[in-house]
């Protein structure tokens, strides 16, 4: 006789309790926009054409227009509940709490943070737009899209509008800079003509401090640990997910490294700017955890990490993207009900999701693993890694 195992959902939660969480949430994200908008007011951009405050206003403007046009799409999809009659005849009331209770601008702002500030305001507004009435609403609205929102409008703005997803303002990239930034890259100028090209040299503890130029949100590396293990610490995200993700990428990374010829201090180094750079950290803590869009068990939940890494590490280094973070959830988001599906009804006793973990942790590390040990280690085979790899030597 088998014993089913309940666990709670998200479907489960109060409203009250919901409405929390999300609010918490979004206030970290705020944090995070925060010092966005200080950095690029103190810091300014790459070169001397536009001035701090220039900068400053833009990081200001592109969080207005995509926390304020994701918001516009749900005024837009609810606005027949104007019309409907409600039993405390207060319709317009009812329309406001349900514009508030679909998180719109949670999303607009997660938009936000991973765009480079380079963008037209236009274009954030569109993008934000379509990612919450065609990635979020068309679904049935908060808690029945199949697809993280912000993710999906981040590559319809990377297919859309690429040679505007700069980490500079004007049409002229400052001297050393590459023209785009690559779907979830968060360092410019990745390859050019083969060799490596950037305006300076980004130290560790630059990477550690978000002391660089990226998309606005993703470059603090400190914060976002900061603000993940808040957000663990209240409950609101599962630790399971960002933990397995990203630490099995650090490893895996590391033993390619150290199988490459690197030494231990080296590959460790080299470890954590890969992990570091890009999307990994804050898609890790942020994107990977929606509990909408990842599987309800906690053992779903590590094969979810698992695999997304496994994705995130092949698109980087076999693939000609320069980073693989989006792709890979929206991949895994798509995955999320066959994953549910598998483990339905399993107990903590049964061997079949450990064993999934083990071979899902085996691939992670295979991949380094492997492309590790392909003889001469071209870096130019993988140009994510380049910013890293030319830091160090």
């Amino acid at each position: 006789m088998k014993t089913l195992v309940f666990e709670n959902g998200p479907h489960l939660r109060s409203k009250s309790k919901t409405s929390r969480m999300m609010v918490e949430f979004f206030v970290t994200l705020v944090i995070l926009y925060a010092c966005a908008v200080i950095f690029y007011f103190v810091k300014g951009g790459p070169s001397d054409t536009f001035s701090n405050v220039t900068y400053g206003l833009m990081a200001l403007q592109n969080g207005a227009m995509g926390v304020g046009f994701a918001m516009i799409a749900d005024l837009i999809w609810y606005f027949p509940y104007l019309f409907k009659k409600d039993k405390d005849g207060n319709p317009v009331g009812r329309y406001l709490k349900k514009v508030l209770r679909s998180y719109s601008f949670v999303t607009g702002l997660i938009l936000v943070l991973i765009l480079p500030i380079g963008m037209e305001w236009w274009e954030i507004a569109l993008t934000s737009f379509l990612s919450v009435f065609v990635g979020k609403l068309v679904f049935g609205g908060f808690g029945s899209n199949i697809l993280n929102p912000a993710i999906f409008g981040r590559l319809f703005a990377q297919l859309a509008f690429a040679s505007h997803m700069t980490t500079y303002l004007g049409n002229v990239a400052p001297e050393g800079y590459s023209t785009v930034i690559n779907a979830g890259a968060t360092i410019p100028g990745l390859v050019n003509g083969g060799s490596f090209m950037a305006t300076e040299g980004i130290s560790f503890w630059n990477m550690v401090l978000g002391n660089y130029y990226g998309t606005l949100g993703e470059t603090f590396a400190l914060i976002i640990v900061i603000l993940g293990l808040y957000l663990i610490v209240r409950g609101i995200i599962d630790w399971r997910v960002p933990f397995f993700y990203c630490a099995s990428l650090f490893f895996s990374y590391a033993v390619m490294f150290v199988l490459a010829g690197e030494t231990a201090r080296q590959s460790f180094e080299l470890a954590a700017r890969s992990v570091m750079m890009g999307g990994i950290l804050f898609g890790g803590v942020f994107c990977l955890t929606d509990p909408v869009t990842s599987p309800t068990s906690k053992s779903g939940r590590i094969i979810f990490a698992l695999m997304s890494a496994i994705l995130t590490m092949v698109i980087r280094l076999y693939t000609n993207s320069a980073e693989g973070v989006a792709y890979s959830i929206l991949i895994m988001n798509l995955l999320t009900p066959l994953i549910d599906k598998c483990l339905t009804g399993r107990t903590l006793h049964n061997w079949a999701p450990s064993l999934a973990i083990l071979i899902c942790l085996a691939g992670v590390f295979a991949v380094g693993v492997g492309y590790g040990m392909t003889g001469e280690f071209d870096f130019s085979k993988s140009p994510a890694l380049l910013t890293t790899v030319k830091e160090v030597f």
